[in-house]
């Protein structure tokens, strides 16, 4: 399992590269379309992480 850190511009911009691209794949690549399919998922279900810094106050 592998983490990324992405800004929010990154993450859309991944979102909808791997939406292009799985729109380039026909019947025949179903296999690669269906993890395609996961990794879209994955980006949609993205939550940010929270800040480590402590609170000032």
């Amino acid at each position: 399992m592998y983490t990324i850190h992405l800004t929010d511009a990154e993450l859309e911009i991944a979102r909808h590269g791997m939406t292009a691209y799985l729109r380039s794949f026909g019947h025949d690549e179903a296999d690669t379309a269906v993890l395609i399919r996961a990794v879209l998922a994955r980006l949609s279900a993205a939550q940010p992480e929270p800040d480590p810094s402590p609170a000032i106050g």
